[in-house]
C-alpha cells in the first residue's frame, strides 16, 4: 500500500507541477503577446515537460540544501531536457516549435543561456520552497484519497493525450502534404491550413506561433546500377 502511495504522490507532483510550468507559459505569453495562448501540446491547462523536469529534479536532488549545487544541477539538467525534448519533436513532428536564435549563447536554437539560468532559479525555488509547501498539503490526505486522486488525475490525462495526438498526427500529416521548398513557405503554409482545421488545431498553431516546419530529409534512391553492384559483392 506504502508504494502504491507513494507512486500516487509523485504522479500528483507530476501533474501539479505541470500545471504550474503552464502557468509560468502563459504568463510569459502574456508578457510578450499581451494575450493567452494555451501554451504546449496537450488540450489541458498542462506541460508535462515542467512535470517530468521538477520531478527528477526532485528525485535527483532530493533534500539537498546547497544552493548553488541544486542551481547548477538543475540549470544543466533542464537545459539538457528542452534540447532532447525539442529535437526528438522536431524529428517525430517535422517542425521545431520554439526557437531562440534571436537569443545570445543559443545552442543550435534549442537551448540559450538566458533560459538556462531561469531554470536554475525555478529549481532553487522548487527545492527549498514550492516542493515542501506541496508535500505539506498532500501530508493532510489519507492514503485513499491520494490514490484517488491520482486516479482520476490519470484518466484526465490519458483522454488529453488521446486528443492531443490526434491533432499532433494531423498536424504531422499537414506538413507532409505542403509542396514547397524554402521553410519559411512551408511554416506559412502549414500554419493557413491549421487555422482553417477547426479550433483545437486553431488553438495548436496560437500556442506555438514560431514554430518551423520541414519536410523530412527525402531517401536516396539507388540506381539499377548500384543495386545489381551490391549483388555483386554479395
Amino acid at each position: 500500500m506504502s508504494v502504491l502511495v507513494n507512486l500516487a504522490t509523485w504522479f500528483i507532483l507530476f501533474v501539479v507541477y505541470s500545471f504550474i510550468g503552464w502557468i509560468f507559459e502563459e504568463c510569459y505569453a502574456i508578457l510578450v503577446t499581451h494575450k493567452p495562448t494555451n501554451r504546449g501540446f496537450l488540450v489541458g491547462p498542462i506541460c508535462p515537460i515542467y512535470g517530468v523536469g521538477a520531478v527528477l529534479i526532485l528525485l535527483v536532488l532530493g533534500n539537498m540544501e546547497n544552493v548553488v549545487a541544486i542551481f547548477c544541477v538543475s540549470m544543466v539538467g533542464a537545459a539538457t531536457l528542452e534540447y532532447f525534448t525539442s529535437w526528438t519533436m522536431e524529428k517525430l513532428f517535422h517542425a521545431r516549435w520554439w526557437d531562440y536564435n534571436n537569443m545570445p549563447f543559443n545552442l543550435n536554437g534549442r537551448i540559450c543561456l538566458t533560459a538556462a539560468i531561469a531554470f536554475g532559479l525555478l529549481g532553487v525555488l522548487l527545492v527549498r520552497f514550492v516542493n515542501p509547501f506541496i508535500l505539506g498539503l498532500l501530508g493532510h490526505l489519507g492514503s485513499g484519497v491520494i490514490i484517488a486522486l491520482a486516479a482520476i488525475l490519470i484518466g484526465i490525462l490519458i483522454c488529453d493525450i488521446m486528443l492531443s495526438l490526434w491533432m499532433i498526427v494531423n498536424f504531422r500529416v499537414t506538413v507532409g502534404t505542403v509542396e514547397r521548398d524554402a521553410t519559411d513557405e512551408i511554416s506559412a503554409r502549414v500554419r493557413q491550413i491549421m487555422m482553417e482545421k477547426g479550433r483545437l488545431n486553431r488553438r495548436l498553431v496560437k500556442a506555438f506561433p514560431k514554430f518551423e516546419a520541414k519536410h523530412p530529409a527525402p531517401r536516396r534512391q539507388k540506381s539499377r546500377a548500384t543495386k545489381k553492384a551490391d549483388k555483386q559483392s554479395k
